[in-house]
């Protein structure tokens, strides 16, 4: 799914979940569909599976502030729908900066790092705390893939290292940012793992992949 499970805490991790995103995107004047569905319906099905008792969700929660009204209630609905099976934190991201005023009745636990299961967990767009190993999204990280047809695809993937984990976005509707162009945060004996449906795949290290880029910059 893109989540990070932590087994032995039966907490569920999850980046940039982008709720309301279609709303948004709407009060924009673009008026493609909502979708907003699909991130819910990965979500249950996401805590369906694993039961946790935790979920984290590490920043990104909301995708805009100030959101329209049919916007306020799924996104109220969703977190209410998690929060009857397990605790809810939310790690404030860059797109939660109105979160707390525009949801003050949010059932969640709102904070700016979380720990627990071993890690120290923050969005990412700020700088990084000082801990054993450190998780975090906001990067979205993702491999530039060409299948069999010929055509291009966007892969999520983990980059997780000796200190750091970068975790992909979770919403299925939020771009990546491929990792052959350069990466922002780059951890010490970086290995990348694809997320492929119910699978992660190790990939090999992420040098393998960045390779091309970094000779052209060189």
């Amino acid at each position: 799914s893109g989540a990070l499970w932590l087994a032995e805490a039966r907490t569920l991790v999850m980046a940039d979940v982008h709720l309301g995103y279609g709303w948004a995107l709407r009060r924009r004047g673009q008026l493609g569909p909502v979708g907003d569905d699909l991130v819910c319906r990965k979500l249950m099905e996401t805590v369906d599976e694993l039961d946790p008792t935790s979920i984290v969700f590490l920043g990104d929660l909301v995708h805009a502030p100030k959101p329209a009204p049919e916007e306020r209630a799924a996104v109220e609905n969703t977190v209410r729908a998690l929060a009857e099976r397990a605790e809810v934190i939310v790690v404030l991201g860059n797109h939660d900066r109105g979160l707390v005023r525009d949801f003050p009745s949010l059932p969640a636990t709102v904070c700016r790092q979380w720990e627990g299961g071993g890690i120290t967990a923050v969005h990412g767009d700020q700088a990084l705390p000082t801990a054993d190993h450190v998780v975090i999204g906001h990067l979205h990280p993702a491999l530039g893939v060409i299948d069999h047809a010929g055509a291009s695809h966007k892969m999520p993937i983990f980059v997780t290292g000796v200190e750091l984990t970068l975790l992909p976005a979770f919403s299925p509707l939020a771009a990546g940012c491929n990792v052959r162009d350069g990466i922002a945060v780059r951890p010490t004996d970086a290995q990348v793992l694809a997320a492929s449906g119910k699978r992660v795949v190790a990939l090999g290290p992420l040098t393998r992949f960045s390779h091309r880029t970094e000779s052209r910059r060189s």
